[in-house]
C-alpha cells in the first residue's frame, strides 16, 4: 500500500518530511540544507519510507548529508539511520535504546501491528551523545539540540532554529488530531516539556506525527489532553480502581474520542497510574498489547 506523504517546504532551507495522518510507524522527518552539507532530523520505520524521504531530498539539493539527529529512542524515527550515511547524534539515553535493541536482536512489534511493513528495520548504534543540549553551525547559523528529561520517552530532544524561528519536536509533539503517547516517559513531564516549547521565540512547530503547526494551537490542545488524562487517572484512583487498564476502559474521553490512536489512552492512563500511585510500571509490553485490544472493541 501506498503511504501518502507531502515534501513540505518551511524556509529557504528547510523541509518536512509527513507522512499519511500520523498512525502508528507513520512518523515525520526532516532535513536542514546548509551551503556545504545537510541535516537530517529523524529517519523512517521502514527502508521504503526512508528511500522515499531520501529521494525527495535529492530533488531540492545534492549536498551531503552530513548529520542525522535523532529526536529519540523510537524505533520508527532511527531504524533506518543507516541509508543516509551520516554522522548520527542523539540522547545518551537514546543510544542506550538502540545498543538494548541491538542485544535483543528481535522487532518487538511484529506481532502486534501485523499490517504494518518492518522491511529494513535495523538498530545501529548512534555516533555522538548529549547528556543537555548541543548546538551545531551550519552556514553561521545555530542549531540548538535541547534535551527535555523524561517527557514522551526518556530520550526526547526537540531541535531549534533561532534564525528560522522553526523547531523540530519529535515526537513531544503529536500534532492533534494524532493522540499524545506517553507510556514509555512521564505524563507531567511531557505537559512540561510542551509548555516549553510554547515558550520559544518560534513560529512553526514540526512535529513527529501529523500535520505541521504554525502556531501554537496543537501545542496546547496536546497539552491539554495530557492534563486530562492525569486528572481522569486521579479521580480513578480516589475512586478506589487499582486496575489501570479497568480504569481507562472507564474513562469517558469526550472530545477526544475522535482523535487517531485513541487507544493510547490505556498505555496513558498506566503511565498516570505509575506517577501519581509512586509505583513503577513493569508490565510495558502487556500494556501494548492491551491498547491493541481497545483498538480492536473500539
Amino acid at each position: 500500500m501506498e503511504i501518502p506523504f507531502k515534501f513540505e517546504r518551511i524556509t529557504d532551507n528547510v523541509y518536512a518530511f509527513i507522512q499519511g495522518n500520523g498512525d502508528w510507524f507513520l512518523s515525520n522527518a526532516g532535513v536542514i540544507i546548509g551551503k556545504e552539507y545537510a541535516i537530517v532530523v529523524d529517519s523512517l520505520t521502514n527502508d521504503k519510507m526512508a528511500r522515499n524521504f531520501i529521494s525527495q531530498i535529492r530533488r531540492v539539493t545534492d549536498k551531503p548529508i552530513k548529520f542525522l539527529i535523532n529526536t529519540h529512542e523510537h524505533e520508527d524515527h532511527l531504524w533506518t539511520n543507516y541509508l543516509f550515511n551520516a554522522i548520527t547524534i542523539c540522547h545518551i539515553n537514546c543510544r542506550k535504546k538502540t545498543l538494548e535493541g541491538m542485544k535483543r536482536g528481535t522487532n518487538p512489534f511484529q506481532n502486534l501491528f501485523f499490517n504494518v511493513d518492518f522491511s529494513g528495520w535495523k538498530y545501529v548504534p548512534q555516533d555522538l551523545t548529549l547528556r543537555d543540549e548541543m548546538s551545531i553551525f551550519i552556514d553561521d547559523k545555530e542549531i540548538k539540540i535541547v534535551y527535555v528529561g523524561y517527557a514522551h520517552t526518556t530520550s526526547d530532544v526537540y531541535i531549534y532554529l533561532p534564525d528560522e524561528k522553526v523547531v523540530f519536536t519529535g515526537d513531544l509533539l503529536f500534532s492533534p488530531p494524532c493522540t499524545p503517547f506517553a507510556l514509555m516517559g512521564n505524563i507531567q513531564g511531557y505537559i512540561n516539556a510542551l509548555e516549553s516549547l510554547a515558550s520559544l521565540d518560534a513560529e512553526v512547530f514540526i512535529p513527529g506525527h501529523g500535520e505541521v503547526a504554525y502556531d501554537r494551537k496543537a501545542l496546547y490542545e496536546s497539552r491539554d489532553y495530557l492534563i486530562f488524562v492525569r486528572d481522569e487517572t486521579r479521580k480513578m484512583i480516589k475512586q478506589g480502581i487499582e486496575d489501570p487498564i479497568k480504569a481507562s476502559y472507564q474513562i469517558n474521553l469526550g472530545k477526544y474520542d475522535s482523535w487517531i490512536n485513541r487507544e493510547r489512552i490505556v498505555g496513558n492512563v498506566a503511565r498516570a497510574y505509575s506517577e501519581l500511585t509512586k509505583t513503577r510500571l513493569e508490565n510495558v509490553n502487556q500494556i501494548l498489547l492491551e491498547m491493541v485490544k481497545y483498538r480492536a472493541k473500539s
